[in-house]
């Protein structure tokens, strides 16, 4: 059971980040809903003061400022500040998004859900570094309705979520994974805790001119992909297999033989291969 204005913790790592993480912290203290608690652990920012100075100025007991003297990684700090939370609520910000005012208590008015859900997650807007005074003058980053068809071939969930804390106590975020480490952990709720429940209503700010929705060639995302394969792939069916298989050689920027094409061949595929070829 839950009361009637339950603490909702609120984590965000950051690094590097100090005018970034500013803003998503003023976009934490806009929320309409105010019982809430913000865990900010920094992973040893060189550059540091301006944020630590801004916390200390707001003396608001809700936010906590946590600086690690040594670098160890976004997925260890995050699990940092879950670990510390004491709300019966947790939920996440990237130090480089943005809350709209309602976003707590949208969660909030779904929360029943939870029952029979393992987690709430809901639309986003996307911000290309465009000004913008009112976030629904945005684009819409409209996500999938949840299905395990498509949540088992690529994170339609996006990077955040909403549920029970102990379930992200639980469930923590693998710190041996280099990349997927979204997908993995929802991945590993929607195994453990049942099907999410999507919000329609958009609640989040992605500011991505700086390219973090992009995938990269390098080879730390390539292992770190291939490793979070080989964890789940007991759990995907053949097309699911095909498509993951696919989006690894996307990854490592790698041609593919004839041999490897036409095992890996779908219609889903095929769209993708003859997109790439256009430049999309």
């Amino acid at each position: 059971m839950t009361n009637a204005s339950p603490l909702i913790s609120i984590y965000m790592p950051t690094w590097n980040r100090q005018q970034l993480a500013i803003r998503a912290i003023k976009s934490v203290l806009r929320q309409d809903y105010p019982h809430w608690e913000m865990l900010i652990v920094d992973d040893c920012s060189s550059s540091f003061a301006q944020l630590q100075q801004f916390v200390a100025e707001l003396n608001d007991p809700r936010v906590s400022y946590t600086r690690n003297e040594f670098n160890s990684g976004a997925c260890a700090v995050r699990n940092q500040a879950i670990l510390q939370a004491k709300g019966q609520f947790i939920t996440g910000i990237d130090d480089d998004d943005e809350w709209t005012p309602n976003r707590l208590s949208v969660f909030l008015e779904h929360k029943h859900q939870l029952v029979t859900h393992g987690f709430l997650y809901a639309n986003d807007y996307v911000c290309e570094g465009e000004v913008y005074s009112q976030p629904a003058s945005l684009p819409l980053y409209p996500k999938s309705p949840f299905s395990r068809k498509l949540f088992f071939k690529r994170n339609i969930i996006g990077n955040q979520v909403f549920t029970w804390a102990w379930r992200f106590k639980e469930s923590l975020f693998d710190t041996e994974l280099k990349a997927a480490q979204d997908y993995d952990i929802f991945l590993r709720m929607v195994t453990e805790y049942g099907e999410p429940w999507k919000v329609e209503e958009a609640t989040q700010i992605l500011h991505i001119n700086h390219g973090e929705m992009q995938i990269t060639s390098s080879p730390k995302k390539f292992s770190g992909y291939l490793h979070f394969y080989r964890k789940h792939k007991d759990k995907f069916d053949r097309a699911s297999k095909k498509y993951q298989l696919f989006t690894l050689y996307q990854i490592r920027n790698k041609r593919m033989n004839w041999r490897t094409l036409l095992t890996l061949l779908s219609l889903r595929n095929g769209k993708r291969l003859a997109d790439g070829l256009r430049g999309k």
